[in-house]
């Protein structure tokens, strides 16, 4: 998650011998999370921090990107919980100057690394191939039953797995971006997703002349850098679109005309509009609550406090 303005910006795994895990962004709130979904429509490092949120033992001065000596802030499943991400730990991980939900490389309250989309968890999407769920704070399709295929998308310019026609004529479901995916990873993963992306890290940014796919060389000041931030094509299936009125990656600030201006006579600055939430979900963020104060159980992602856990 830097392009438009750092004011906040949104913005993102495999198997080691343990499942380390996070993937998200700026709310200090301990609650246990399970890694797994976004939007309806669709770690930290070292020590304490300025909200007070314990690191992981082992490493220092908050940077660390979810590795470390102990499993001080993971829960049961071997998951880090949220207040404990570099995303949701209240410490300037990268040292930018913005803070979690600030930061634009952070995507939700289960992202592990504040100073790029990667999402900072050992082994996430080190396959050269495959692709799971991005944003569900864990590596691997276990528990997601999600996978995408890069030698399917035309866009793929990865020299380890470039683009295959002759395998995705093969492979026509397998490669399919409307039918590809089952059930089960809609499920898992697509409630997890920000606004602009699919489940896989493809996102569509505005003013960007193509989907970029948020690798661990992507910041947001690189989105037009087709090397830091290769393209790609979307898996529709499983895509959150970016409404006009919505929050998205690469999209931290709404138009005027998403919510009412209010005019004091030039003194003050209206509030920010409040950005459109699916269902009854709270907006956290500009023009919302505070990120750490969204319910237990949901996370701020591109502005919506929206259900983590299942």
């Amino acid at each position: 998650m830097k392009a438009p303005t750092p004011f906040w910006s949104l913005a993102v795994v495999s198997i080691l011998a343990f499942e380390l895990n996070p993937s998200a962004c700026s709310f200090s709130s301990e609650r246990p999370v399970d890694m797994g979904g976004n939007n309806g429509s669709p770690a930290t490092g070292g020590q304490t921090g300025s909200a007070g949120h314990p690191g992981l033992a082992g490493t220092s001065g908050g940077q660390g990107g979810g590795s470390g000596g102990s499993n001080l802030g993971v829960d049961a499943g071997g998951k880090i919980t949220v207040g404990n991400t570099q995303c949701s730990d209240g410490i300037d991980n990268d040292g930018d100057g913005l803070i979690d939900y600030a930061d634009p490389e952070c995507v939700g309250p289960l992202d592990n690394d504040e100073s790029s989309f990667a999402t900072g968890i050992p082994g996430d999407n080190v396959d050269a191939c495959k692709q799971d769920c991005f944003f569900d704070g864990n590596s691997g399709m276990g528990d997601d039953h999600c996978l995408w295929q890069l030698k399917c998308d035309p866009l793929s310019r990865s020299a380890s797995c470039p683009y295959d026609p002759s395998y995705a004529s093969q492979h026509a479901t397998e490669c399919s971006v409307s039918a590809s995916q089952s059930q089960a990873c809609l499920t898992a993963c697509h409630k997890l997703v920000p606004n602009g992306c699919d489940c896989f890290g493809c996102c569509e940014i505005p003013g960007a002349p193509n989907a970029i796919r948020l690798a661990a060389t992507c910041t947001a000041d690189k989105f037009n850098d087709p090397v830091a931030c290769p393209p790609c094509t979307q898996v529709t299936q499983c895509a959150n679109t970016c409404d006009h009125c919505e929050i998205c990656i690469g999209k931290p600030t709404l138009p005027p005309d998403c919510g009412p201006v209010v005019a004091d006579g030039g003194s003050t600055p209206p509030p920010p509009p409040p950005p459109v939430c699916p269902g009854t979900s709270q907006a956290c963020g500009p023009g919302g609550i505070d990120p750490a104060a969204c319910p237990a159980g949901t996370g701020c992602i591109t502005g919506c406090c929206l259900n983590l856990i299942p």
